[in-house]
């Protein structure tokens, strides 16, 4: 297959799951992972690559929510304070995380996510009328809650996170461009951690997955401004659903 051809078969499904993931909060690094898998990349580069893509969407994203008023990311806003809160934990609970998985069966590991996202999903699906209060304490533990699952399994930061900021009265279209920008957090300290240890990256993969986001983060934005935040809260709650499932099809499947 041609150089360009590939790039091609690369920029396209980047394309379309970073939108889903701008849009919905959560599953680009899901979708994309077996994918690649199946174009044949090994798990040591796809990793990496889907960290910086990922963190060029985390970096771009934030610009075109604020620009469409999903969001006030200007400096020292609420928002913008509640995004650096839950990125700063995210980099922490990610380590501490890490720490704890060493030892733990990946299989349990990932059966505890599924279930915990499939359950979240549920939870924010049945009971639509479902809230708590906010509270800074509160975003403190969540942000911890998410990145630390993120940390022992490598998913469950964006349905967590997003889910649980909708439950405490946070509007839709904020919880999901929240969750985006701190989420540059993880995907930074992630991807700097490969680089730091010497691993081998993978640009022919890296640079058209980043293209493929890097285009889609205008668009999503703009989906996340036209969606009605009553359908927006469905759709987000749908694909927490979906995750957990393919999530845990993927433990059995392997």
């Amino acid at each position: 297959m041609s150089v360009e051809l590939t790039y091609l078969f690369l920029i396209f499904p980047a394309f379309l799951t970073a939108i889903i993931d701008i849009v919905f909060g959560m599953g680009f690094g899901l979708t994309m992972t077996p994918i690649l898998l199946l174009m044949g990349y090994p798990p040591h580069e796809i990793v990496p690559a889907l960290l910086f893509s990922s963190l060029i969407g985390n970096l771009i994203s934030p610009i075109f929510h604020h620009k469409f008023k999903n969001v006030d990311f200007s400096l020292c806003s609420k928002h913008f304070n509640m995004s650096m809160l839950i990125g700063i934990l995210g980099i922490v609970g990610s380590f501490i995380g890490a720490t704890v998985s060493i030892g733990i069966s990946d299989f349990f590991l990932g059966l505890y996510i599924g279930l915990l996202i499939v359950a979240l999903g549920l939870f924010l699906l049945l009971n639509k009328k479902l809230s708590a209060s906010f509270s800074w304490l509160k975003l403190f533990f969540l942000g911890f809650f998410g990145s630390f699952n993120k940390g022992i399994s490598g998913s469950g930061f964006g349905p967590i996170v997003t889910t649980g900021m909708i439950i405490m009265k946070i509007n839709e279209k904020v919880a999901v461009s929240i969750q985006t920008f701190s989420e540059l957090f993880v995907s930074l300290a992630g991807f700097l951690t490969f680089l730091l240890a010497g691993s081998q990256i993978s640009w022919n993969l890296l640079l058209p997955l980043s293209i493929g986001v890097a285009l889609s983060t205008p668009l999503a934005a703009l989906v996340v401004h036209k969606f009605e935040s009553k359908k927006l809260r469905t759709g987000i709650a749908l694909a927490t659903v979906v995750l957990g499932i393919l999530t845990l099809l993927g433990l059995f499947w392997n």
